[in-house]
C-alpha cells in the first residue's frame, strides 16, 4: 500500500508544468467511534473526543498529499447496541489509540488558499499509517491501518482553510476491544473472522504559509 502511494505522489509530481506549493498545517477537532465486536453497530457515531494534527502540501490544485496525528479514546458497551445478543452478554471496552498517517487528497474542482477563485470543493483521501493502542495486561500494540474517507473544504478567510471530513480506518487485527477470540468462552463470542474498524469525524482548521507556484497545467 505505502508504494503504491509512493508511485502515485511521484506520478503527480511530474505531471504538470509548475504545481502550486503552499503549505497548510493546523489541527483536528472532533469525535471518533468504534466499529467491533463489542456495542453499536453504526458506522457514524462519534462518541468520543478526537484530537490531532494536520500538514498538508499543495503541490497541485486538484491534488494534496497530507500527513496526520489522531489521538483519541474509543469504548464500547453491549447495553448501547441494538443487537439483542450483545445486549444479554453485556460486555463492555474501553482503549485509547494513537494514529499517524501519509497519504493522498484528491479535490474535485481547483482549491487553493493562495490563489484567487478557487475556494472550496469537495475531497477524498486515501492514506496508509500505523496505529498504537492498548492491549490486555496494560500492554500496547502497534498495527497498520488505512484510513481513507470524505470532505469538503472552504477558505474561512485570507490563508486560513475550513473543513468537514469523516475517515475510516480499517485495522488488519481485531484486537481493538481488548477479547481476543476465545472458543472456550460461549458468554463472549468474539469473531475471529471480522477485523475492527474506527471512525474519525470532525473538522479541520489550517493555516497557509509558504510560496504559491505559478500553476500552467490543463488539469
Amino acid at each position: 500500500m505505502m508504494k503504491k502511494i509512493v508511485i502515485i505522489i511521484l506520478f503527480f509530481s511530474l505531471s504538470g508544468s509548475v504545481f502550486s506549493q503552499i503549505n497548510e498545517a493546523g489541527i483536528f477537532l472532533g469525535g471518533s467511534n468504534y466499529i467491533g465486536d463489542v456495542g453499536r453497530t453504526n458506522f457514524i457515531y462519534p462518541n468520543s473526543f478526537a484530537i490531532g494534527g494536520i500538514y498538508k502540501w499543495n503541490m497541485h490544485p486538484h491534488y494534496s498529499i497530507r500527513a496526520t496525528y489522531m489521538y483519541s479514546k474509543i469504548s464500547g458497551k453491549d447495553s448501547e447496541s441494538s443487537n439483542s445478543f450483545r445486549n444479554y452478554r453485556d460486555i463492555s471496552f474501553s482503549n485509547d489509540i494513537h494514529e499517524l498517517a501519509l497519504g493522498i487528497e484528491y479535490h474535485f474542482f481547483k482549491y487553493s488558499l493562495g490563489k484567487t477563485g478557487y475556494t472550496h470543493t469537495p475531497y477524498l483521501f486515501v492514506e496508509g499509517g500505523a496505529v498504537n493502542y492498548g492491549t490486555l495486561g496494560d500492554n500496547r500494540s502497534f498495527n497498520f491501518t488505512m484510513p481513507f474517507g470524505a470532505g469538503f473544504k472552504t477558505i474561512l478567510a485570507p490563508s486560513v482553510g475550513l473543513a468537514f471530513e469523516t475517515g475510516f480506518r480499517y485495522t488488519f487485527k481485531d484486537d481493538l476491544d481488548g477479547y481476543p477470540y476465545d472458543p472456550d468462552n460461549a458468554n463472549i463470542q468474539i469473531n475471529p473472522n471480522n477485523n475492527d474498524w474506527y471512525v474519525f469525524t470532525g473538522i479541520t482548521i489550517v493555516f497557509a504559509f509558504g510560496r504559491e507556484g505559478c500553476y500552467t497545467g490543463s488539469f
